[in-house]
């Protein structure tokens, strides 16, 4: 299955801006069976090719494994067509969004440089906890793997350059422990966020609330592409405030407020059935009707491809 974007003007010459396709979409931990096949059970992970090819990775959850294989594959197994670097970003350290990266192609491959950059912490608090994925006694000893891996993280708010015609901006999210949001540019301006852990909390009356969220709309207005944290029905959150996450319904309402073009519903609950996702979806869109947006509504599936 895919979606697509309209292009923006010249693009039919110049092919799409970026390519985005999805690897997992789950939240918390996999969650494989049959009451998940459609959307697929894989943990938060999140391709994006540039006009250039560059490959940007967003989050390295359980999804991350057949992205690799994607990757050391492409190209008719050409390894001369293979970018020689590829660039991860981390929104933050829990589990579900680092656990793929022990099992990722690239790693092995002696020709390739894995570019690491976390959002949520420090370089050296990222190192140490990819190390310790990377060795005893939660990964074998397999000489040399942690080598080709280069770390870093967001300096005071910089942009990280990809190539160079692209950058990635980090702003924060509202997750226990930190975590990050990222927006991708190039020279035409934004064209993908990506939000999977940030908690709304449109029912808080918090002034420092109220200010955050409205700088965030202002940082990703216009977007064509939000991908965002819709873990929870309104009726959950109740018994949620605090964890770090929203309602499908409030990551509809931000995404009108950011006046998006499309939405695209992610870190999709464990325990949610593939028909509970259905249903979510169509809410989500009569929120839209009701309201009089032209936002479009869809829930992220493993295999997802999206154009803009």
């Amino acid at each position: 299955m895919s979606d697509r974007l309209p292009h923006t003007a010249g693009a039919e010459k110049t092919g799409p801006r970026f390519r985005l396709r999805c690897w997992g979409a789950r939240g918390t931990i996999p969650s494989p069976g049959p009451r998940t096949v459609r959307y697929g059970g894989h943990t938060t992970c999140m391709e994006v090719r540039t006009r250039d090819n560059d490959v940007i990775v967003l989050d390295a959850g359980t999804g991350l494994r057949a992205l690799g294989q994607h990757l050391r594959d492409d190209n008719n197994g050409d390894s001369a067509k293979r970018a020689a670097r590829t660039h991860v970003f981390l929104t933050h350290e829990h589990t579900d969004h680092v656990i793929g990266l022990p099992h990722f192609a690239p790693l092995f491959d002696a020709d390739q440089v894995v570019q690491v950059t976390g959002g949520a912490c420090d370089a050296a608090s990222t190192r140490r906890v990819l190390d310790s994925l990377l060795t005893p006694p939660l990964f074998p000893a397999l000489p040399r793997l942690g080598d080709r891996l280069s770390v870093s993280a967001f300096d005071n708010g910089t942009p990280v350059e990809v190539g160079t015609r692209y950058a990635v901006h980090r702003f924060p999210a509202r997750h226990p422990g930190g975590a990050a949001i990222f927006r991708i540019d190039d020279a035409s301006g934004a064209a993908i966020a990506f939000a999977p852990d940030n908690e709304l909390d449109f029912a808080s009356d918090d002034a420092t609330v109220i200010a955050w969220r409205r700088g965030l709309t202002l940082a990703l207005h216009g977007v064509p592409i939000l991908v965002h944290d819709a873990m929870y029905t309104d009726g959950e959150l109740r018994a949620h405030r605090g964890w770090g996450h929203s309602s499908a319904l409030e990551a509809t309402r931000f995404a009108m407020e950011c006046v998006a073009g499309m939405l695209v519903l992610f870190h999709h609950h464990p325990d949610r059935s593939d028909d509970a996702v259905d249903a979510i979806v169509q809410e989500c869109r009569q929120l839209v009707t009701l309201s009089g947006s032209t936002l479009r509504v869809i829930a992220a599936w493993e295999g997802l491809q999206l154009t803009v």
